[in-house]
């Protein structure tokens, strides 16, 4: 995991702080973490916000380039193995820190740091230790309802999974179905029997079949996730969502539909795809990339309009992205990844509308310092409920 240099880890945390690291990595990332209670410790101080930013005002007084080529002469010595262990943990931190010295400007974005009412200042006004990222897990439940926990090791879920298709080839002609929920404060990356890979984000559920078999490939999904379908000429892919079914021609698209929202939407990254009713009425509509199919659930209507895929996508690739979105949808989101209730002092609150971004697997702090510094709001919480208030 760990290359010659101990660059690699260094680079994957700096990538998570940035909002930049991919699910694939986060997941290396989460292994090493887990290696040493020592490499969970110097983790957990380099997603220090105030840390950050005392680096980022002393970056030019520190000539960061000679600690970090002198750590790297001394691990390339031939020591010995226990020897080497050790300084490859120190580089690993030397490394890390003039990583986040020298990108400490790239963290923000352009934005500046302002010296009156610091992000330390109001990460100190607000106590969030309660309240975490999300991770990978899910449950698996089986056709005879025996529930099974899958967490972040990708190997051990890929095993159970493989476990499950073994089953299914022993039952003939089977329609016994498997469902995957993925709980809030929780993702899922999965590949299924033809090879078709499914990205469930938080408070989403996957229905599939034990086994691909006759001539349709089937499956149903409420919540978000994003679906690269295996190409399959003689076998075309469905999925069905809120009364919306869609034809997959071997694509790469984002569908999303929790209770919440009125409509389905539908996005196309790459490929192509038809989408109708489900019921069989009306007629097949196509849709080209960078399109977004609206289904109404209350009048099962539809429209069409242009988007940027890549923000509709971005929790995939480790960011949320608002484009024009109200201060409430923004926290249903959040709220779904944290795990967190929410309570508005006035409802005008609700309808703040807000650009920007910020990284999907920081500290729960520093989403709120974003939101703050932006809106001119102020958040409290107590508990696991986060209260707004206007500054």
């Amino acid at each position: 995991m760990i290359d010659e240099q101990g660059e690699y880890i260094p680079l994957l945390i700096f990538r998570q702080i940035i909002g930049e690291i991919t699910l694939e990595e986060k997941e290396q990332l989460d292994l090493w973490r887990k290696e040493d209670d020592k490499h969970e410790e110097l983790y957990q101080r380099l997603q220090d916000i105030a840390a950050l930013e005392r680096g980022y005002h002393q970056r030019k007084a520190i000539n960061t380039r000679r600690p970090e080529e002198d750590m790297k002469n001394r691990i390339r010595k031939k020591n010995s193995h226990v020897i080497g262990q050790r300084w490859a943990r120190w580089s690993i931190a030397a490394a890390v820190i003039t990583v986040i010295f020298i990108g400490g400007i790239q963290l923000w974005r352009g934005r500046t740091i302002p010296s009156d009412d610091s992000f330390a200042t109001v990460v100190q006004k607000i106590e969030t230790d309660s309240i975490r990222p999300g991770e990978t897990k899910a449950i698996l439940t089986q056709a005879d309802g025996q529930k099974i926990v899958l967490g972040a090791d990708e190997t051990e879920n890929r095993r159970i999974m493989e476990a499950q298709r073994s089953i299914a080839s022993t039952h003939i002609a089977s329609n016994r179905t498997l469902s995957l929920d993925v709980p809030r404060g929780g993702e899922l990356r999965i590949v299924l029997e033809d090879s078709t890979m499914v990205w469930l984000n938080s408070e989403s559920r996957l229905t599939y079949p034990e086994s691909f078999s006759g001539d349709e490939r089937c499956v149903t999904v409420t919540g978000e996730a994003y679906f690269k379908v295996a190409h399959d000429e003689q076998r075309p892919f469905y999925v069905e969502t809120d009364g919306q079914l869609v034809r997959v021609y071997g694509t790469e698209f984002n569908i999303r539909s929790y209770s919440e929202d009125k409509e389905v939407s539908t996005t196309l990254v790459s490929g192509r795809i038809g989408l109708r009713k489900a019921d069989g009425q009306g007629g097949e509509l196509m849709l080209s990339p960078g399109h977004q199919m609206l289904f109404d659930k209350a009048d099962e209507t539809l429209s069409v309009r242009s988007v940027n895929t890549d923000v509709v996508t971005s929790w995939r690739h480790g960011r949320f992205v608002f484009e024009g979105q109200s201060l409430e949808q923004i926290l249903q989101d959040l709220g779904r990844w944290y795990s967190f209730n929410y309570h508005f002092e006035n409802d005008n609150l609700r309808k703040i509308i807000f650009m920007g971004s910020i990284p999907r697997y920081a500290d729960f702090s520093t989403a709120l310092a974003i939101l703050e510094k932006s809106g001119g709001l102020r958040f409290e919480t107590q508990g696991t409920t986060v209260c707004v208030y206007p500054r």
